[in-house]
């Protein structure tokens, strides 16, 4: 039995596979096993993966139709047979430490699901960009805690994204955690309900993934093709949260999660018709289905986040997009 399975969605990533492949065959922990579905590649990347499958017999691969990120890495956690599950992008890559101190910090703390620091690499400008946001220490009781020592945060301290994230393999499917097969914010749905539904959860402060930004034809750069995917993600993470008995414990937190996320989607949707069109949606569909209007200007974590919602609420398109896009800009929130 591999004591981790890495699980990597493979979609036309030609350029960019080997660096991912090669951080991971290299880690210093060898007892793993690399799963790699391809998800219906037109390029290069079949391959590539055949190649090193064929000189390292860790490497397995998995070929389907195209289904998306969600399917894929569907298909991967099925066939995962290690004590702990791990997800990477194929234009992602580990530091080689990465796995060895993961799984040793998880297995000392009992850690359901264990969570580093990243760090991103801008493909343009081959700049890293700074990466102390990636995980916000200042909202954590500790290194390691139960989600409810920090209810009012628990989708604030770290993001959705499932690659800096070691899940104990068991606690996954007892859970029956599954992505949804949306064409973006599939992961967002699984990460945050692992961390609302774990018995403990424990962070590493070191950077220890690279997570490639601005990348063309990636998923994160083609979300004005479906603008309404990510309104539909939040939707379904509150389902599963009520489903399972803890939405009432998380409320505050997936509320200010939920409007940062839906505004943040207006000036990082690409193209400036899917802004606007997301923008009508937002405010004359969504924002009154999630029933932000119920909820007191105390439940929300600050002013920014209130002054934001009322601009999506009364402001028209452009005062909306040139305060938040320079308000993102300022913070730099805007990748």
């Amino acid at each position: 039995m591999a004591q981790v399975s890495v699980v990597i969605p493979v979609y036309n990533i030609e350029r960019h596979l080997r660096k991912c492949l090669d951080s991971v065959v290299g880690q210093t922990l060898k007892n793993l096993e690399i799963i790699c579905v391809d998800d219906g590649s037109t390029d290069e990347s079949p391959r590539i993966l055949a190649e090193y499958a064929a000189r390292d017999s860790r490497v397995r691969v998995i070929t389907q139709e195209n289904g998306g990120p969600g399917a894929a890495r569907n298909t991967g956690m099925e066939q995962a047979d290690g004590e702990y599950l791990i997800f990477l992008d194929s234009d992602d890559w580990f530091e080689p430490n990465f796995l060895e101190k993961m799984v040793t910090l998880a297995v000392k703390t009992g850690a359901d699901v264990t969570i580093c620091r990243a760090v991103e690499f801008d493909t343009e400008t081959g700049r890293e960009l700074p990466s102390e946001w990636t995980l916000k220490i200042q909202y954590l009781p500790g290194k390691s805690f139960g989600p409810r020592d920090i209810a009012e945060h628990i989708f604030q301290f770290t993001y959705g994204w499932p690659w800096d994230k070691l899940c104990r393999t068991e606690f996954v499917r007892k859970a029956g955690l599954q992505y949804p097969e949306f064409p973006n914010s599939e992961d967002l749905v699984f990460v945050f309900q692992s961390l609302a539904l774990a018995d403990r959860l424990t962070v590493l402060s070191d950077v220890l993934i690279h997570h490639r930004v601005n990348r063309g034809g990636s998923v994160s750069n083609s979300r004005h093709i479906a603008p309404e995917i990510p309104y539909m993600a939040a939707v379904r993470l509150k389902e599963e949260l009520t489903r399972r008995n803890c939405y009432d414990t998380y409320e505050r937190s997936y509320l200010n999660w939920a409007m940062e996320f839906l505004i943040w989607n207006v000036v990082n949707m690409g193209e400036l018709e899917a802004q606007r069109q997301y923008f009508r949606k937002l405010k004359q569909e969504w924002l009154p289905a999630m029933a932000f209007e119920a909820h007191p200007r105390g439940c929300y974590e600050n002013q920014f986040t209130y002054c934001k919602y009322l601009l999506a609420k009364y402001a028209p398109w452009p005062v909306f997009y040139g305060v938040v896009e320079g308000y993102h800009r300022l913070k730099g929130l805007k990748r």
